[in-house]
């Protein structure tokens, strides 16, 4: 009991980090263009869904904190009915999906970008015989760091969804045989 205790508030600081620092690097992502202007993550919906997911995760992560840390220093919960195990159950499967689709927007759209992008720049080169190949590398880290940005995300979906594993098992424990419909 104490080991799942244990885990859970491990994969709960590390789900923290990691969607504080996907935000952190997605917030800062931003591209200037030769012309002066700026490309941010904000200008496309895609990576606004991944920086809203991983906020919102980021903020259902800072609050089970407390309430992980008193339940693996004490081995009791901080209520004692049984809102805690279910708010647990239901909060981390949530949060599990949205945070999955939010990996896999940030993944569609940046792989989707750097394809197009190649082939873009490659035509106006053919057609303009000039060098782009400093714009070109630009945009390139522009995309890659929200690739990576995306990867954190990802991993802490890893994180929530092996928590929402945990609460499943706690839940699943800590009721007695009573059935759903009939108890």
């Amino acid at each position: 009991m104490a080991s799942k205790v244990v885990a859970t508030l491990v994969f709960r600081i590390l789900a923290l980090l990691l969607l504080a620092a996907s935000v952190v690097v997605l917030a800062t992502n931003n591209l200037k263009l030769s012309d002066g202007s700026k490309i941010r993550f904000i200008d496309f919906i895609a990576y606004r869904y991944v920086a809203a997911t991983g906020a919102v995760g980021f903020l259902y992560t800072l609050v089970q904190l407390p309430f992980a840390i008193y339940h693996a220093c004490t081995q009791k919960r901080l209520l004692h009915n049984n809102f805690l195990p279910e708010f647990d159950f239901y909060g981390d499967k949530v949060m599990s999906l949205l945070l999955g689709t939010g990996a896999g927007a940030g993944f569609a759209v940046s792989f989707e970008f750097k394809r197009h992008l190649s082939d873009f720049i490659l035509n106006i080169e053919v057609l303009t015989g000039e060098d782009l190949s400093e714009a070109k590398s630009k945009k390139e880290k522009f995309l890659d760091s929200a690739i990576i940005a995306t990867g954190l995300l990802f991993l802490g979906f890893i994180c929530m969804a092996i928590l929402s594993l945990l609460s499943s098992v706690s839940r699943s424990g800590s009721k007695s045989s009573k059935g759903f419909f009939f108890g």
